[in-house]
């Protein structure tokens, strides 16, 4: 818990006055994020967690240098609020703090009432990364080593494999090693690019208005491949309302449609195909599974929880999706056809 007053001092390094009212924000797995308010101002107060960064000034630092390019751009894009001093973040020992306007009128795309406008959120991912092919990548430092490293988290489940089985049961545990199988070992290989590293519908901002909608979270931007982007998003597009049951007609209609947006925007470099890009969803969401399912077995350090077993009921949650769309991914393969598209685009 951040004290009170440790976040109104921090508020007025930021412009804020003492009368300011600030209420948190809920919603993300790892950061602390507020809201601060005042008649003549309105911004967003965010700590990035040293206890997931190791160097919390790293995607400071993307985020800032990735934020001014899209701006340069005319890119509808978060604007940094600068502290009174000019600096973009303040370094603190428990973490490093940064500020941004607030974007009132806008609500995350993965809002219930707003899911069925995932096309605008693929349109605004897709077209952020048609943006980004012209910065220079060699800029970025990692702000999580390994981020999304597959191979690297199998490893890491993997010593935890007797516990992992016993945890998830045979059904579990025989989705993981079905998982293995169908999606060999490099399931998100692809030509570098630049990403934004995080594509959930949560970090898409959708407007009340006509405005464009707002891509959010550059906290993870970083080198990597069109496969990660692309997959996380369909992984989180694919993940049906709390409550709703679906056919996987109407699951693979969604993605195809939301895919097709997401690629429209980009023209798919070599060993970037349609087959190809079916698999990265369900490799997404069995990667995401083995984080949730690792850090429950470590004691829940990575992603925060409001109490215990809930990385578990994530992990189970994600391996069952990925499972669906790994079954899925040929059906979605040709969903992904633009009319006219190229044979060579089919992988």
């Amino acid at each position: 818990m951040i004290a009170e007053a440790q976040l109104k001092a921090l508020a007025q390094r930021f412009g804020a006055p003492a009368s300011a009212q600030l209420s948190p924000l809920s919603g993300g797995h790892i950061n602390a994020t507020y809201r601060v308010r005042w008649p003549a101002g309105d911004l967003l107060l965010q700590r990035v967690n040293p206890a997931v960064f190791p160097d919390p000034e790293v995607p400071c630092r993307n985020g800032a240098a990735v934020l001014a390019h899209l701006a340069a751009k005319g890119a509808a894009c978060p604007r940094m609020w600068p502290a009174k001093d000019g600096a973009l973040w303040c370094r603190e020992p428990d973490g490093c703090w940064r500020a941004f306007a607030f974007l009132a009128g806008y609500a995350q795309a993965d809002a219930l009432s707003h899911r069925d406008r995932f096309c605008e959120a693929a349109t605004a991912l897709g077209t952020l990364l048609a943006l980004l092919e012209d910065f220079p990548a060699a800029t970025l430092t990692p702000a999580l080593p390994r981020f999304h490293d597959l191979a690297w988290h199998r490893a890491r489940f993997a010593e935890h494999a007797l516990r992992a089985e016993k945890t998830l049961g045979p059904e579990g545990w025989g989705f993981h090693q079905a998982l293995a199988e169908a999606l060999g070992n490099n399931p998100l290989a692809g030509p570098d690019r630049v990403i934004h590293g995080d594509t959930k519908l949560a970090n898409v901002l959708l407007p009340s208005g006509e405005d464009p909608a707002v891509v959010v979270d550059f906290d993870t931007v970083m080198v990597g491949t069109l496969a990660m982007d692309f997959g996380d998003f369909l992984r989180s597009v694919a993940a049906p309302e709390t409550g709703q049951a679906e056919t996987s007609a109407t699951r693979l209609a969604r993605l195809g449609k939301a895919g097709r947006a997401f690629l429209a925007p980009l023209t798919l470099r070599e060993g970037e195909t349609r087959a190809q890009l079916a698999l990265a969803p369900a490799a997404m969401a069995w990667m995401l599974a083995q984080r949730f399912l690792t850090d429950h077995l470590e004691g829940d350090r990575y992603f925060r929880v409001a109490s215990p077993g809930e990385n578990l009921a994530r992990g189970r949650a994600q391996l069952a999706l990925a499972v669906r769309l790994a079954e899925g991914a040929p059906e979605l393969a040709e969903a992904l056809a633009f009319p006219g598209a190229k044979p060579q685009d089919a992988g």
